[in-house]
C-alpha cells in the first residue's frame, strides 16, 4: 500500500490554507484530539488509502475522514472517527475488524466493519514506548555500548519532538499479529490484536532512521520499502528485518509479490525493480513514463496493476518486467491507492476522492486483489 510524500505534503498545505487564521484561542483543540470533520460528500475528500472489509469499500484520508460504501461506490457514508488528523493507511484482517493509521502517530481500530473507530495509540505514547525500550536496553548494556547509547539519544528526540511523525502503512498477518510503520524508521509490532504494541526499531536494520513507506507479506516473508533505496526483508514472519542492497538510491513507495514469489518494488519517477531471488539481484523494469508510482496490486491471475501521481493506471502481464499504460483507463487527478472491487472495476482514491474505473475484460483478467 504506497503512500506518496508529495500527496501528503499537498494535503498538509491544503489543510493549513483552509484553517481559520486564529487558532490559538482558549477554545483551540489539537487535531489529534478533535473528531473528524463532517463532510457533505466524504467520498469527494482527498483520500489516501482504500481497502475492502468483506464486500464493503473503506477509504481514509484528510482531516480524519473515513468513508465506506456497500454498493460498489455508488453511495457513501462517513464513519465516526475521534481524530481529525490526516489518515494514511487502512487494512482489515477480517470483514469486521479494521485498523487505520495516520499523522501524529495515530492508530485507530474498528470492530463494526469501519462504521465507528476508537483510538488505540498516539504519537505521545508511541514516543514514550520507544524511549522506555531504549532506556531498558541502554541500562542493560551499560554506558560503554555506543549503539545502545545512540538508540537512547534518538529515542529522547522522539519524546522531545512530540507527536509530529506520521505512521504511513499497516499490515496485519491475521487478527492478532500486525505491524505499523512510518517516518524516521518508526515501526511497532502487536501480537495481541492491538491491545499492546512493542517498538521494533532495534529489530530493524535501519541505522539512518529512514522513512518506511510500505509493508507487504507473503507467507513467512515480510518486506518493507522506504526512502534512499531502503529495502528490508524478514524471513521469520517479522521477528527480524535485515537490509538488502538495491541498485536504486531513490524512494520506493510500494511492494508486491507474484504467486511465484518474485518481488517488485516501485517508486519515484517511474522507477521499478524486480527480483527472482529474494533481493540477491535486481533488474530494472521497462516502464511507460517517468511519473512516480503511488500504489500497486496483483490480481489472482498474476496481472499487476499500478497507479501513479499523474493519475494514470498501468499494468504488467509479465511479473513487472514491462509496465505499460492501460489504454482504456481515464486520466484522473493524482491517485494515491487502488483496489479491485469487482470483475471489471477498480476503485481509485486520491486528490479526486473515490473514483471507480471500469476497464475492458482484456485489461481486467483475474478475480481478486492481493494486498
Amino acid at each position: 500500500m504506497g503512500k506518496i510524500v508529495h500527496l501528503i505534503v499537498g494535503i498538509l498545505v491544503a489543510v493549513c490554507l483552509a484553517m481559520p487564521c486564529v487558532v490559538f484561542g482558549a477554545g483551540f483543540i489539537e487535531p489529534m484530539d478533535r473528531p473528524a470533520v463532517r463532510a457533505k460528500n466524504p467520498a469527494g475528500a482527498v483520500l489516501i488509502d482504500v481497502t475492502l472489509a468483506g464486500s464493503r469499500i473503506v477509504a481514509v484520508g484528510e482531516r480524519g475522514i473515513i468513508t465506506y460504501s456497500d454498493d460498489s461506490g455508488n453511495t457513501w457514508k462517513q464513519a465516526n472517527v475521534p481524530t481529525s488528523v490526516t489518515l494514511t493507511a487502512v487494512c482489515f484482517p477480517n470483514p469486521d475488524n479494521g485498523w487505520a493509521v495516520g499523522h501524529a502517530g495515530i492508530v485507530l481500530n474498528s470492530t463494526d466493519a469501519g462504521e465507528t473507530w476508537t483510538l488505540k495509540l498516539d504519537g505521545v505514547v508511541a514516543a514514550e514506548m520507544i524511549y522506555d525500550s531504549a532506556k531498558s536496553e541502554a541500562d542493560k548494556k551499560g554506558p560503554e555500548d555506543n549503539a545502545a547509547q545512540t538508540q537512547l539519544y534518538n529515542a529522547q528526540l522522539f519524546v522531545d519532538d512530540g507527536p509530529d511523525k506520521p505512521f504511513l502503512d499497516i499490515h496485519f498477518k491475521n487478527e492478532r499479529e500486525g505491524f505499523i510503520i512510518g517516518a524516521y524508521g518508526l515501526i511497532f509490532r502487536t501480537q495481541d490484536a492491538g491491545n499492546t504494541w512493542q517498538p521494533w526499531l532495534d529489530r530493524t536494520e535501519n541505522e539512518g532512521m529512514l522513512n518506511l513507506y510500505a509493508i507487504h507479506a507473503s507467507g513467512d516473508m515480510c518486506y518493507i520499502a522506504g526512502e534512499q533505496g531502503l529495502f528490508l526483508i524478514s524471513t521469520d514472519g517479522g521477528s527480524l528485518f535485515k537490509r538488502v542492497d538495491t541498485p536504486y538510491i531513490g524512494t520506493f513507495f510500494d511492494i508486491i509479490t507474484a504467486s511465484s514469489g518474485e518481488i517488485l518494488l516501485v517508486g519515484l519517477l517511474g522507477n521499478a525493480y524486480w527480483s527472482t531471488d529474494q533481493g540477491a539481484t535486481f533488474n530494472k523494469a521497462q516502464v511507460s513514463g517517468e511519473v512516480s508510482f503511488s500504489s500497486a496490486i496483483c490480481l489472482d491471475d498474476g496481472t499487476m496493476v499500478f497507479s501513479n501521481q499523474g493519475g494514470v493506471i498501468l499494468k504488467s502481464n509479465d511479473n513487472g518486467r514491462t509496465i505499460t499504460t492501460v489504454p482504456d483507463a481515464p486520466r484522473l487527478a493524482p491517485i494515491s491507492s487502488i483496489i479491485r472491487i469487482n470483475k471489471d472495476t477498480l476503485m481509485t482514491v486520491g486528490y479526486g476522492g473515490a473514483i471507480p474505473v471500469k476497464l475492458s475484460a482484456e485489461d481486467m483478467q483475474g478475480k481478486g486483489v492481493q494486498r
